[in-house]
């Protein structure tokens, strides 16, 4: 997807989290209505879980230390798996319940302070990181996964899974949301 369409898609997620969650009391970002789905608070955390953990690999294409996996090198794997995990994340996939890796879990999310305060800065930041690694897709930069180095894929494709992963857990927080005005009522 083209820089200008990826930021402004961004944005306007960042926009309706806030729009949408802004005013819920803690308590209320951090309801769980059963076991098997996390809060709004969880879904956010679970997000800049995920992205954080592709800072470091950019860090090291710029530092050249980054290594692509063997995998990586095979031509046809990351547009194949790029491709499978675009269609995975898709929103509207949302029902499907998918286990997420160890390393990806809302209980890795360490941060004291506002769950949606620090949400925003770290789209603020997910964004600077996507207009900053421009060069590095535009010559087609191939990453392994940060959960799993045997899953390869292009940078671009990287972060339209980051997106489209996000616009996910947007639809899921909503439902949350749905479900907590239920209780309210």
């Amino acid at each position: 997807m083209n820089q200008i369409i990826w930021v402004n898609q961004l944005d306007q997620l960042t926009e309706a989290v806030i729009s949408n969650f802004g005013l819920l009391r803690h308590e209320d970002l951090y309801f769980k209505p059963d076991t098997n789905r996390w809060s709004i608070a969880e879904n956010l955390a679970h997000l800049i879980v995920v992205n954080r953990t592709y800072f470091p690999v950019i860090e090291k294409i710029r530092n050249n230390t980054y290594k692509v996996p063997f995998l990586g090198k095979i031509p046809f794997l990351p547009k194949l798996f790029g491709s499978v995990l675009i269609e995975y994340v898709k929103p509207e996939k949302e029902e499907a319940k998918v286990k997420t890796f160890p390393i990806w879990e809302p209980a890795n999310f360490k941060e004291e302070g506002s769950i949606l305060e620090i949400f925003e800065k770290h789209q603020q930041a997910l964004r600077n990181l996507r207009i900053e690694s421009e060069d590095l897709i535009q010559r087609k930069q191939i990453i392994a996964s940060p959960a799993n180095d045997n899953i390869v894929y292009s940078l671009d494709d990287a972060f339209d899974v980051i997106l489209l992963h996000e616009q996910r857990h947007f639809i899921q927080s909503k439902a949350v949301l749905a479900l907590l005005d239920k209780n309210l009522i």
